[in-house]
């Protein structure tokens, strides 16, 4: 409750109860004081008419007479404070009694042990009546103390009289001394609700105080100068990029969100613009080059934006930029604009010079056409379609010509994949292919490690729809690290199968080579599983190779320290020359399945299966040819000297659950 009130008030509830127990405390002082001058006083006036009267009291005893007791009666009547009086002999016999002496008679036995006894109206006093050492007799006399009593009445009264002037004067002063002390806390607290330092709105406050009050007041106008720079700088890196200055992709989809909603009639055309072969810069010249060229991008491509144009980067490689007010036509005259300028653009890095261009999609829309989402996903789409085209493409989004529907259903089979990835709904399965030896017969088995996918309506969905779908969306790597980790836990529970295990191949993408994550996983798995690594073989595709092999020699020389084995898989169909070929440290090649299927017809095709054989022979490699389907195929295959053969003539895919 106390915490509940104003400083105000409690200052004033505060100096009030000051008031009250000063108030108090005096009181209680003064009647203390003045009970105790009470006593003194009706002592000091019994010790005056004892003094007085000592002689008669003794010549009345020593000669009890008629004039003695009219004098002594005579004098008393001078003393009215006297209620009564009994003079008593050494014998304790009374002698004589002045007025009442009713409650003398009740306090007398306790009269003689003691010599004074108070009560609230009444002082009782026990008198010796000696001479030369020897006592006569005694007096025992009964003061009243209602004058006393009156006069204190009195003293009390006049102090409680005084009271509430004490509290009207306290509640002033501490109204006073409130609106002295709380006044600087009033202007701070009101000119913090008025300030917003986030929107750089502050109230300044000043004081002509030199004390806690300035020390408070500057403490405030430095602290609200503070917050309003480090919001400006926090808001500035919220909407902005940090490498390149430009606004990002928070700030690019709020602007977006604004627009859709905008009650006008205003036409807007959006730009999303890819780099070309960005990663291949990045990885052929390195990041820092990278990030420089990015840099020089934005600077070049600024140049050409027309005003009212917010301009973003939302990820690595691409950029956002949003025309608005802009018709159809001038936003189809910048697009073109666009593609000249960064097709024409050129970057150095060192010694070797690349040529940069970019895929652009566009949509043209108006507010409310779309919703945000639905926004997203038709530029997204537009791009989509831009980069199917080719280098320095672009593409006009049109709801009605199928691409649309194809993204959707290519993002609704990425979002199959991610499930798949997390446990469900979707999910994969391992499946394995025998892997079959063509020169001599072995009870040893080896097989290729196959996934499969099924949705979370339990729908098959073939391996060429959801792997490129995941390649694009850079998921291989994970899914690589599944099919790693889930292949080795279910085939390191049956040792049995182990031992009879000539060789498994798993195949990678070539990205998962240079993956920090992927190189950690399979570090791992070979502390975790107690499994013979020589046994293992990764596959890399020819094309995926010849971009990361450079990058990831240092990873290839611990998988050959470790003993695992590297495929090359689909050899002849990529842009690699038996020169790469003979240089790369592979020790298995597994010859693309179109050469097979057409080497009966086509005498190249069988050639080529011959020359990589003996290229391979000579370097100690062994070689699998794919697509095996007849026993003409497999005749032909030994003749040439083929290792191993791999195809539905010899063995379909199982599961992997029916190979353990």
């Amino acid at each position: 409750m106390w915490n509940k009130l104003s400083i105000k008030w409690q200052l004033i509830l505060f100096m009030t109860l000051v008031v009250t127990i000063v108030e108090i405390s005096t009181l209680l002082v003064i009647l203390n004081l003045q009970n105790s001058q009470n006593k003194d006083n009706a002592i000091i006036q019994v010790q005056k008419v004892t003094k007085s009267l000592n002689q008669d009291f003794l010549r009345f005893i020593l000669s009890p007479s008629a004039d003695a007791i009219t004098d002594i009666k005579s004098r008393l009547s001078a003393f009215d404070e006297i209620n009564g009086l009994i003079l008593l002999n050494d014998m304790n016999q009374t002698i004589y009694a002045y007025k009442s002496i009713k409650n003398l008679q009740l306090n007398k036995i306790q009269m003689i042990t003691t010599q004074e006894i108070f009560t609230d109206e009444n002082l009782y006093v026990k008198h010796h009546l000696a001479m030369d050492s020897y006592i006569y007799g005694y007096t025992l006399i009964d003061i009243n103390l209602q004058e006393y009593k009156k006069k204190q009445d009195a003293i009390v009264f006049s102090i409680l009289k005084t009271l509430p002037f004490a509290l009207l004067l306290g509640f002033i002063i501490s109204q006073f001394l409130s609106k002295s002390f709380t006044q600087p806390f009033t202007i701070l607290l009101q000119a913090m609700k008025n300030s917003d330092p986030t929107h750089n709105e502050i109230v300044s406050i000043q004081t002509s105080s030199n004390n806690e009050i300035k020390k408070l007041f500057n403490g405030y106008n430095t602290l609200m100068q503070q917050v309003s720079d480090a919001s400006g700088k926090l808001q500035f890196q919220a909407e902005h990029d940090k490498l390149t200055g430009i606004h990002n992709r928070f700030f690019i989809e709020e602007e977006l969100k604004e627009v859709l909603k905008n009650e006008s009639n205003l036409t807007y055309n959006l730009l999303y613009l890819n780099l070309d072969q960005f990663k291949l810069i990045n990885d052929s010249a390195g990041y820092q080059a990278g990030d420089e060229l990015l840099k020089m991008i934005v600077f070049e491509y600024s140049k050409i934006l027309p005003d009212c144009t917010t301009f973003g980067r939302v990820d690595g490689d691409g950029f956002m930029v949003l025309l608005k007010d802009s018709s159809k036509e001038s936003g189809l005259d910048f697009l073109n604009k666009s593609l000249t300028k960064l097709s024409d653009f050129r970057f150095t890095p060192g010694q070797e010079v690349y040529s940069v261009s970019a895929s652009i999609g566009f949509v043209h829309f108006k507010p409310f056409e779309y919703t945000f989402t639905e926004l997203i996903k038709a530029i997204n789409s537009s791009l989509y379609s831009a980069k199917e085209k080719g280098r320095n493409k672009f593409h006009i989004f049109n709801p009605d010509d199928g691409i649309a529907k194809r993204f959707e259903q290519e993002l609704e089979t990425a979002s199959y994949v991610k499930e798949a990835l997390s446990s469900g709904p979707s999910k994969f399965e391992l499946f394995a292919q025998a892997i079959v030896p063509l020169q001599y017969e072995t009870s040893k088995v080896s097989y290729e490690i196959l996934i499969r996918m099924w949705d979370k309506n339990n729908n098959f969905v073939p391996p060429d729809n959801f792997l490129p779908t995941a390649q694009r969306y850079q998921l291989m790597t994970e899914i690589d690290i599944w099919v790693l980790w889930t292949y080795l836990e279910q085939v390191t529970k049956n040792p049995e199968h182990i031992k009879n295990l000539h060789s498994a191949h798993i195949n990678l993408a070539g990205s998962s080579l240079t993956n920090p994550d992927f190189q950690a996983k399979i570090k791992e798995a070979v502390t975790h599983f107690n499994f013979p690594w020589e046994k293992l073989e990764l596959e890399v595709t020819e094309t995926s190779a010849v971009g990361n092999f450079a990058q990831a020699n240092e990873f290839i020389l611990w998988l050959k320290n470790i003993g695992i084995g590297l495929a090359l898989d689909d050899f002849g169909t990529g842009m690699a020359s038996f020169e790469y070929l003979k240089s790369m440290p592979f020790d298995v090649v597994k010859i693309d399945g179109s050469f097979v299927k057409d080497m009966h017809t086509d005498p190249i095709d069988k050639a080529v299966i011959k020359y990589i054989h003996e290229i391979s022979e000579l370097k100690g490699q062994e070689t699998v040819a794919e697509y095996v389907e007849t026993q003409e195929d497999v005749d032909a295959l030994k003749e040439i000297g083929i290792t191993y053969g791999q195809g539905y003539f010899l063995g379909k895919p199982k599961t992997l659950k029916e190979w353990l």
